[in-house]
């Protein structure tokens, strides 16, 4: 066997019996922005004699003591090399996340690395609207993708509220996201969902039901793959390929439904233009726009890239083919 392969398949093995360890210890934890998170673990770290708790090492990733940790989990994680020490104190190298009784497997903070698998605020957000979506039209589908998935906490959602579909492709193009989002999926046990490499929809086969996608949308000077959205439109260049390449991969009735971020200028919202410049070439679907949050991000604004920015909104857009 490839060592580099038998090497992630014990790191796989070791963060699956971390996962039935947490469940089994009722283990939930709420991911918060990162700047709170920064907060919460400055405050921690000045209190003295506190117990440390399973969501201090997996949550807040604060530093820990050997005989802090479970001895069987702690030797496991060492072993595989899946926890840092430096002056006999440990910090975990994967974060651990909960959403409605399942857990998720995530980067540690902070998510500086360029490959980092983001879990926090705009996850929940996004399975609660599209969960929300999907109720009121309740059309049920058998064939859906989600674009972007990073961990695939939507797609184990909604594969667990709607269990009358066949299949889910999760598609992401960074491999520690596809490794992250085959744990969730296996600890979950939804065999119906499948991750596939692949940039945008290039990799998958087929027509879709339904896809759905909480895409990058930030210009991020490091390029970080779970927030740089490209340069183009104010990084939002990859929702609108998702969306321009989405509808000619949905089925008749087939909807698409996307979460994401829109930059707003004085000159008014160029993403919002190009939808709708786009949406004119189609003759046979709804689609609607909804800023649900007019300003999120604001520290991004002090960015160079920003600097003719008024405020970036929160919006959903969905779109549906008719029959």
């Amino acid at each position: 066997m490839n060592q580099i392969l038998e090497i992630q398949n014990h790191q796989q093995h070791a963060l699956h019996f971390l996962l039935a360890f947490l469940k089994q210890q009722n283990y939930q934890f709420t991911a918060i922005t990162p700047l709170s998170h920064q907060r919460i673990l400055d405050r921690k770290r000045n209190e003295k004699n506190q117990e440390i708790t399973l969501q201090d090492i997996f949550g807040w990733n604060l530093e820990f003591s050997k005989t802090d940790l479970d001895p069987v989990l702690f030797s496991l994680l060492a072993k595989q090399q899946l926890l840092q020490v430096q002056d006999e104190q440990y910090t975990s190298l994967v974060r651990v996340a909960s959403l409605e009784g399942e857990l998720f497997i995530h980067s540690s903070f902070p998510t500086t690395q360029q490959d980092a698998v983001f879990f926090g605020p705009d996850t929940y957000r996004f399975v609660y609207h599209l969960k929300q979506y999907l109720a009121t039209e309740p059309r049920p589908f058998k064939r859906a993708a989600e674009i972007c998935c990073g961990t695939s906490a939507a797609a184990i959602s909604i594969a667990k509220y709607f269990p009358d579909h066949e299949e889910i492709f999760v598609a992401d193009l960074n491999p520690k996201a596809l490794l992250y989002s085959q744990l969730n999926i296996d600890f979950s046990g939804f065999a119906s969902i499948s991750p596939v490499q692949s940039n945008l929809f290039s990799n998958l086969e087929g027509q879709f039901d339904l896809i759905f996608a909480n895409p990058p949308y930030l210009i991020d000077p490091e390029q970080r793959q779970y927030r740089h959205g490209g340069n183009e439109l104010d990084g939002n260049e990859l929702s609108f390929k998702i969306i321009k390449q989405g509808l000619q991969r949905l089925n008749s009735g087939g909807r698409l439904f996307l979460y994401t971020g829109a930059t707003i200028t004085r000159n008014g919202n160029r993403f919002l233009q190009y939808l709708q410049d786009l949406m004119q070439q189609h003759q046979n679907i709804h689609w609607s726009y909804e800023e649900i949050d007019p300003d999120i991000f604001g520290e991004e604004l002090e960015q160079p890239a920003y600097q003719h920015v008024e405020r970036i909104a929160l919006a959903l857009i969905k779109i549906e083919v008719c029959d």
